[in-house]
C-alpha cells in the first residue's frame, strides 16, 4: 500500500502553516481583548516568546515591560507564561494570599530539582512551612 504524497506541495504546507499562525494571532488578540488577566507581552515567536529580550538584559526587560504594560504584566518565556509584578505595592497582594487562593506549589515547581522531591515546595503544607523556616534562616547572611 503506497501513500500518494502529491498533495504535499510547498503551497499546501504554506497554507497549513499560515492558517495555524493566524489561529495563534486571533487567539492572542482575543485573550488581550476579553481577559481580566494582566496584559501579555506579545511575541511573534510562540515557542521562544520573549526569551531573547529577557536573556539579553533582564533588568531592561522588566523596565520596558513596566513602561509598556504597567506594574503587572505577563510574558511568554519558552512556552511558560510568567507574570511580573514590578512595583512593591503589588507584592503584598501576592505574598499575603492564602495557599488555597494562590498555591506556592504551582509557582515554585521549577525549584524542585534544586531542593529535591518532598523538600520545601514539593512537601505537604505543614512540612513545607517548617522547612521554609530552615531555608530562610540558612539564606540570611
Amino acid at each position: 500500500m503506497e501513500i500518494d504524497l502529491a498533495f504535499l506541495t510547498w503551497k499546501n504546507v504554506g497554507i497549513v502553516v499560515g492558517t495555524l499562525y493566524a489561529i495563534y494571532l486571533v487567539n492572542a488578540l482575543a485573550r488581550k481583548l476579553f481577559s481580566k488577566a494582566p496584559p501579555e507581552w506579545f511575541s511573534m515567536e510562540p515557542e521562544l516568546g520573549t526569551l531573547v529580550s529577557f536573556g539579553k538584559n533582564p533588568v531592561n526587560f522588566l523596565v520596558d515591560g513596566r513602561h509598556k504594560y504597567g506594574d503587572i504584566f505577563t510574558a511568554n518565556i519558552l512556552g511558560k507564561k510568567m507574570t511580573f509584578m514590578t512595583h512593591p505595592r503589588m507584592h503584598k497582594d501576592f505574598f499575603m494570599r492564602k495557599d488555597t487562593e494562590l498555591s506556592p506549589h504551582e509557582v515554585y515547581k521549577f525549584v524542585i530539582p534544586v531542593f529535591g522531591r518532598g523538600i520545601v515546595y514539593d512537601a505537604e503544607p505543614a512540612i513545607m512551612s517548617q522547612q521554609l523556616k530552615f531555608v530562610a534562616t540558612g539564606l540570611n547572611i
